[in-house]
């Protein structure tokens, strides 16, 4: 953990506790819908430089208002295949997601680029690597993924596999 610097384990360890303690578990509930919008804020700020190491800006087509609609998620990159990994968590019921299962098409932007993508579907057998390898950095997301799970996180990949269900993830491609 020596390479775990003490920005990322204070912001992670908040996001634990009010992940794991104060968010609502079956939607995102008014209170926390406004929270997570700040970062949206500062994207339309111009100020998404600042937040480009952590969070993304997404942009989708309301499948039921045909709007734009702006949401920023953290996210994993990986840029030897040049994809950025984004999960909804509450088992996919969030309007984003809903948005990208009905239309993949969308735009991202990543600190100041802004690109189109393609949004697919990630198999839950990468999506519950992806929650081991988040809780062998951060032990604390344990308490994350053994909230909304119904099935204990307990270490083994068939736990991790389970609660990927309640994780569903999509890769954004960039359209080249």
């Amino acid at each position: 953990m020596s390479d775990i610097g003490l920005g990322e384990r204070v912001s992670v360890w908040l996001e634990v506790e009010i992940l794991s303690r104060l968010t609502p578990r079956q939607h995102v509930g008014p209170f926390f819908k406004w929270v997570f919008r700040i970062p949206v804020l500062y994207y339309k700020l111009g100020l998404g430089w600042m937040l480009g190491k952590r969070f993304l800006l997404l942009m989708t087509i309301g499948r039921k208002t045909g709007k734009l609609h702006y949401t920023a998620l953290e996210f994993e990159f990986n840029p030897q295949e040049d994809w950025y990994r984004v999960s909804p968590g509450w088992g996919g019921n969030t309007d984003w997601y809903k948005n990208i299962l009905h239309n993949p098409h969308v735009t991202v932007q990543v600190g100041r680029q802004e690109f189109i993508a393609l949004a697919e579907p990630v198999v839950s057998e990468e999506v519950a690597e992806s929650l081991r390898t988040i809780s062998r950095r951060h032990p604390g997301m344990s308490k994350v993924w053994n909230r909304w799970s119904d099935v204990p996180v307990d270490g083994s990949f068939e736990s991790y596999l389970h609660a990927a269900y309640f994780f569903p993830s999509v890769r954004l491609r960039p359209v080249k």
